[in-house]
């Protein structure tokens, strides 16, 4: 049988021994969370990493697009406004001359 020093020894050890038991537990625990909460994070940026490169390509289509528009557009101001901007100066010198 064990003496008393010993036997006080010995529970003391256990109770150490399963406060540091729970300790870890409770750690494991937590690393438990974290990791399900890095898995699902990788799992959703996994999803938004395809769906923007299944964008991609329909993306660059409609920038392509939107700057030939673009093109086309200034192309046109280009050639429509000089005639506009003389026939301006004509209509201000004709009200000029009819004014005077």
């Amino acid at each position: 049988e064990l003496s008393d020093p010993k036997r006080r020894y010995a529970q003391e050890l256990i109770s150490a021994l399963k406060q540091e038991k729970n300790q870890i537990e409770q750690r494991c625990l937590t690393l438990r969370r974290k990791l399900k909460k890095a898995v699902e994070d990788i799992a959703f940026l996994k999803s938004m990493n395809d769906s923007l490169a299944g964008d991609r390509e329909p993306m660059r289509r409609q920038i392509m697009e939107a700057q030939r528009q673009r093109t086309e557009t200034r192309d046109m101001l280009m050639k429509c406004l000089p005639p506009l901007e003389a026939k301006l100066a004509m209509l201000f010198t004709q009200l000029e001359a009819g004014g005077a």
